[in-house]
């Protein structure tokens, strides 16, 4: 521990992939504040000098052999700081000032059971992708987990001491984990405080290893994947509608029910499909009869609201035959989210459990 650390219990974690100078510029400025600084080497292949003289400043410098994700970096060097100091991630790109840093360091503490996170305000000249980025992960996050998060990209971050252990048994070796760590926060004893901290983008964030692509598909993987499912079964549960429509349109003793027998039947089909679907490449999830039971629950619940909503809104506009299709699509674009939730959080539910 730094003797007459401002921070003396606060260790600051810095995972590092092909740095250049600004990583010693920031070591040099936490000089002496912080009781730990700790660099965690992610396999880089550049800016290797630049990690040889940053191993010479730090209290702890950690090496993976190859590159294995910034997740895995944070994992690494959570697991190797000494337990009873509270933690304090940063990146190693110059993004984060020091005196930000110490804002984040001064709200960690005793009595303090949730994470402490540094939000930037986005405004200013900012890079499109990340202002665009940041809006809509902020609002997906809140539909996800009900928590309103203001910056979910934020690499500036505070771990009390006593959830370390926890944070280390969060999935995810890249960027996702980041992500996992934010959605686990709906769980901790305390809701994050979220603290303003100074927007800095250097040369347009070209430095970011961020890859928007790959990594916003692994950030997203569950979300693509039931989005997938849901658009299979959706053509499934139609085309189903639509051919019973069509015939029950023909049998005028059945006409006054087509809506609620075509539903029915289109209903069972790609309910079934669904299931399998998200039970065995979504969620992975190998719940047994209870996750039918409860998966079947939920497919009641939204088909009564489906039907009393198509069935009220193909009435209040006059909609008879197959055009009333268009009307329940339209009323199932709604129910897609909550569908999501609950499958998520309830029904398909090992990694919560795990948590």
């Amino acid at each position: 521990m730094a003797e007459n650390a401002r921070f003396g219990s606060v260790a600051v974690l810095v995972p590092a992939y092909n740095p250049d100078g600004k990583l010693l510029s920031l070591i040099d400025e936490l000089d002496g504040m912080f009781g730990l600084v700790v660099v965690v080497d992610d396999g880089s292949e550049k800016g290797l000098d630049v990690l040889a003289e940053a191993e010479k400043k730090v209290g702890l410098f950690l090496r993976h052999a190859e590159n294995r994700g910034k997740g895995a970096a944070l994992k690494t060097g959570l697991a190797a700081i000494p337990r009873g100091y509270d933690v304090v991630t940063a990146d190693a790109d110059g993004q984060h000032k020091p005196e930000d840093i110490a804002k984040i360091a001064s709200a960690l503490g005793p009595g303090r059971e949730g994470l402490v996170l540094g939000v930037r305000d986005f405004k200013g000249k900012v890079p499109l992708r990340s202002r665009f980025g940041n809006f809509w992960t902020r609002w997906f996050f809140f539909a996800m987990t009900h928590l309103m998060i203001r910056d979910t990209q934020t690499g500036l971050r505070g771990i009390p001491a006593a959830m370390v252990p926890r944070m280390l048994d969060i999935p995810g070796e890249r960027y996702e984990y980041e992500m996992a760590m934010l959605a686990d926060a709906r769980r901790h004893p305390q809701r994050p405080v979220q603290i303003p901290i100074e927007t800095v983008y250097i040369e347009e964030n070209k430095t970011s290893h961020f890859d928007p692509l790959l990594d916003t598909v692994r950030i997203y993987r569950s979300l693509f994947k039931f989005c997938l499912s849901s658009v299979l079964s959706f053509l499934i549960d139609n085309l189903v509608f639509l051919a019973a429509i069509a015939m029950l349109d023909s049998a005028p003793t059945l006409r006054r029910y087509d809506i609620l027998i075509a539903l029915s039947l289109a209903r069972l089909v790609s309910s079934n499909f669904n299931f399998a679907f998200n039970r065995y490449i979504v969620f992975r999830e190998r719940s047994g009869k209870r996750g039918y039971a409860g998966y079947w629950a939920l497919v009641v619940a939204i088909g009564a609201l489906s039907y009393l909503f198509t069935e009220a809104l193909s009435a209040a506009f006059d909609v008879t035959g197959m055009p009333i299709t268009i009307v329940k699509i339209a009323v199932e674009t709604f129910l897609f989210v909550a569908s999501y939730v609950v499958q998520k959080r309830f029904i398909f539910a090992r990694a919560r459990r795990r948590g």
